[in-house]
């Protein structure tokens, strides 16, 4: 039933999706329990559970969902190169982040969401390592996949800097200290030299 996404199942899941996202902008996301995010979807538990295994499956497909749509953006406008070979890329993200900016300081500023911090390293390094297959980038001596964590996490931390400090550079400006933090070290490992 999880392959075949009817339009039925695309609606159950927005609204449980609504209802946790809108939960966590409330309160933290430690007092949510199953009970509050069926409430306020209008479903039952069995309904929710047909769907997701936890309240952190939930969170993190939700996520994903508002990740794809940047995705889509970006893979646009790659024209062959690797996710950070341009600063404007990374703006978009800085962009997203912005205009999604409590959905995020909430995410990322409360404890026990390891799960889903991992989970969103580990989307934008399957991002970062799929751009870099269509890309045709060589990355000897080092694996695609350290690299594409790499540079993941760096977005991450970057991005859980910029919102605890209550986003004092603009997108632009971000997008384009992440190209000079993270360029030249991972043009090195892939053995370029610095570009």
């Amino acid at each position: 039933m999880k392959n075949k996404t009817d339009r039925r199942v695309l609606r159950t899941r927005r609204q449980l999706s609504e209802a946790i996202l809108a939960l966590i902008l409330e309160r933290s996301y430690d007092s949510i329990t199953i009970q509050d995010i069926t409430e306020r979807a209008d479903l039952n538990r069995a309904t929710f559970y047909l769907h997701y295994g936890s309240k952190e499956e939930l969170l993190v497909d939700s996520l994903e969902t508002h990740f794809d749509e940047l995705v889509q953006l970006l893979e646009a406008e790659a024209n062959g190169e690797p996710p950070w070979g341009n600063p404007l890329h990374m703006q978009r993200v800085f962009e997203y982040v912005a205009e999604n900016q409590a959905l995020f300081r909430t995410v990322l500023s409360q404890q026990g969401l390891g799960y889903v911090t991992s989970s969103v390293i580990r989307y934008i390094a399957a991002y970062n390592e799929r751009q870099m297959v269509l890309a045709q980038v060589a990355t000897d001596p080092l694996p695609a996949s350290m690299i594409s964590w790499h540079v993941a996490g760096s977005l991450f931390a970057l991005i859980s800097w910029w919102l605890e400090n209550n986003m004092p550079y603009s997108p632009e400006f971000m997008a384009r200290s992440l190209f000079q933090l993270c360029t030249v070290g991972t043009y090195s490992a892939m053995g370029e030299g610095s570009q």
